[in-house]
């Protein structure tokens, strides 16, 4: 065992002719066989090569192109030319003006007094004071109408925003339950010949106003005309709201409120 070969050992009880145990067994072999027929193959060919050489004394160097310089054929020094100067032609003169004196003015200058309203308003707009009547036509020389129509115009009253959605939505005291409890207990079904089991919709639509009253109440989904005005009498009747609100302030807001009234069987 000592002197055993680690190939043999591995291949023991193993078919040692067939596989890789010849290709390890006779591996150095086959190298250097191998590299001696290549080093011999390059020699040979090197040796042909300069025996060829030294044979036709032909050298394989490619030849360098003719350059050709042309010569440069630098010019004389010439005289600098004298300076052509062109003559002057005489131009005509320009017109100019003075230049305006800065104007001192005194503060003892006597200043016009303003006329007044009641001047304006019996009087036209001009340049300058004329004496002459009343202007009573109403319209001044440059068309417009007088100033005192102007001022006794009534301003505009703009009538509150109506909001459809607001951040805060109103809210009825005690929340949406309480809404419910209150339609319950003073809805009334008005007479009718309703079926047994039938229901009525009615959809009303109010505004609840900055200070949380009920007010602009309108049906917008119409039943018959005891129902409409059961559910106006009913909703007439809201104790104030909590009203909603509009970037921290208190704003008008639609609210609407469906009714469904049910016929007992």
């Amino acid at each position: 065992m000592l002197h055993a070969d680690p190939l043999d050992i591995l291949f023991e009880n193993r078919n040692k002719s067939y596989g890789a145990y010849p290709l390890r067994k006779f591996y150095s072999q086959r190298l250097c066989i191998s590299m001696g027929v290549t080093f011999s193959v390059v020699m040979l060919i090197s040796f042909l090569y300069l025996a060829f050489q030294t044979r036709t004394g032909a050298v394989f160097i490619s030849p360098l192109p003719d350059i050709h310089i042309d010569p440069v054929v630098l010019a004389p020094p010439q005289k600098p030319s004298p300076l052509l100067v062109k003559p002057s032609i005489p131009r005509a003169p320009v017109a100019t003006v003075p230049e305006t004196p800065p104007l001192i003015i005194h503060d003892n200058i006597p200043i016009p007094p303003i006329p007044s309203v009641t001047e304006l308003d019996q009087s036209a707009i001009g340049l300058k004071t004329l004496a002459g009547g009343p202007d009573n036509d109403g319209i001044q020389n440059n068309g417009n109408s007088k100033a005192t129509e102007i001022l006794a115009a009534a301003p505009v009253e703009r009538k509150p925003e109506v909001f459809k959605r607001a951040e805060f939505m109103p809210e009825f005291p005690g929340g949406i339950e309480a809404l419910k409890r209150y339609l319950v207990r003073n809805l009334h079904m008005p007479e009718s010949n309703l079926e047994p089991g039938s229901t009525v919709h009615v959809i009303a639509r109010f505004v609840v106003g900055e200070d949380g009253k009920v007010r602009d109440i309108e049906i917008i989904k119409e039943a018959e005309a005891a129902f409409n005005a059961e559910v106006k009498r009913v909703i007439s009747k809201m104790p104030d709201w909590k009203p909603g609100s509009q970037n921290h302030r208190n704003v008008a807001v639609y609210f609407y409120l469906p009714v469904n009234f049910v016929s007992e069987e």
